[in-house]
């Protein structure tokens, strides 16, 4: 006797987003996200780029790591696991600069943050 399945708890994660079941390719989720939450110690907003092209603004500071896509911060991810991306920022007022870096997806939710001291110039920290 075969039973009928139901799917439940289908939703967003992200800035993408699953519930369709039409691109499923294996068991497991079919759409897993791979990501990275991008969040600043500086007191600017951040416009962030990645592969070039603006994907948000850093809008909050924090002083240590928030949860990953937490309010203020830029959360991208891709479905591609592995895929290499760069990323880098610009000050709003576009006095600092964060010049590009490379890292790859390969984690749920990668941390980045764009660190702004008094005495060295912008750089970008990954974890």
């Amino acid at each position: 006797m075969l039973l009928p399945f139901l799917f439940f708890g289908c939703g967003n994660y992200g800035s993408g987003g699953y519930g369709s079941l039409s691109n499923y390719t294996g068991y497991g989720n079919g759409a897993r996200k791979f990501g990275v939450t991008v969040w600043t110690n500086s007191e600017t907003n951040v416009n962030v780029f990645v592969n070039g092209k603006q994907v948000g603004v850093v809008s909050q500071k924090y002083d240590v790591a928030p949860d990953c896509g937490a309010k203020g911060c830029v959360y991208y991810d891709t479905e591609d696991g592995g895929s290499k991306i760069t990323i880098s920022g610009v000050s709003a007022d576009g006095t600092i600069k964060w010049e590009e870096k490379s890292l790859r997806l390969n984690r749920d939710c990668r941390k980045v943050q764009f660190v702004k001291t008094a005495d060295g110039p912008p750089e970008i920290l990954m974890n």
